[in-house]
């Protein structure tokens, strides 16, 4: 269960959407997961002034930005300055200045149906987690996490493009490290239906798409691209049990973060 309520969970902002805390759930032990020090959010690249002065006052350390390279060059990231650590998408080698992220390619020539949209999301969350790009920037968020700096643990705030997807799966693995549910684990992923009306943005967006790929997109046929359902993050946990049969041994085996890293990662986010 949730130990804080949602409007403290979820925080409002003008030129960001999907912004919250994900912490504050009963962790390993029964000890519950830091609040104020895990955020999730949509991308920060529309940010306001008055935005940008809130969001610095937070404390962030890590940025972790899991957008391919074509969404990052579009869309820079505009978090306050001076900048902390950020964490991006290793995107593999190209030459091709034309290459556009996976989801923007599937949208311009093989969306027709919701059933299309549902299908593409399954297979993202499915494979996601055996995405060597993905395994990377996993490992590399745990590792940095546990590093005990000092006697405060690192803010974190871990964002995609809407904040709920690539977002969704990471901040999922980090509560399962922590020890929190996963019907808790669940609930925080479909808690973007209440942090966002994604019924009043999906029309322009439809029409949106409409123009810029030449073709009639209708809101219903990308709605599950801009939706949430149980299914999506249960393909990507169950992903992540594939080969080991334990999400613990998949941090330690697949992504190589070791269980000294593990208990130290706890031993920072959990409270005493």
């Amino acid at each position: 269960m949730s130990l804080i309520p949602f409007s403290q969970r979820n925080l409002e902002f003008g030129t960001i959407y999907n912004f919250r805390d994900f912490g504050g759930y009963v962790g390993h032990d029964g000890r519950a997961v830091k609040t104020d020090r895990l955020f999730r959010s949509a991308h920060l690249a529309s940010l306001s002034p008055e935005d940008r002065a809130a969001i610095g006052a937070l404390n962030i350390d890590l940025v972790v930005d899991l957008r391919y390279a074509p969404e990052r060059k579009k869309q820079p990231s505009r978090f306050p300055t001076p900048a902390p650590h950020v964490h991006e998408y290793p995107d593999a080698p190209s030459t091709d200045e034309t290459k556009v992220a996976p989801h923007e390619a599937f949208l311009e020539h093989e969306l027709h149906s919701a059933a299309d949209a549902h299908g593409y999301m399954m297979k993202s969350y499915t494979t996601r987690p055996h995405d060597p790009g993905f395994q990377s920037i996993f490992a590399d968020t745990l590792r940095f996490m546990a590093k005990p700096e000092d006697e405060n643990p690192a803010g974190v705030l871990v964002h995609c493009a809407a904040g709920k997807d690539r977002t969704g799966t990471l901040c999922a693995l980090v509560q399962a490290v922590l020890g929190v549910s996963r019907e808790d684990i669940m609930a925080d992923y479909m808690m973007t239906l209440d942090a966002v009306d994604i019924d009043k943005i999906i029309g322009p967006a439809a029409e949106m798409f409409s123009k810029r790929y030449g073709r009639s997109i209708d809101a219903e046929s990308i709605w599950p691209m801009f939706g949430v359902y149980p299914e999506f993050l249960n393909a990507a946990l169950d992903g992540m049990m594939d080969e080991t049969g334990d999400i613990q041994a998949y941090v330690t085996e697949t992504l190589k973060v070791s269980s000294d890293d593990i208990a130290t990662l706890r031993a920072r986010y959990l409270q005493s």
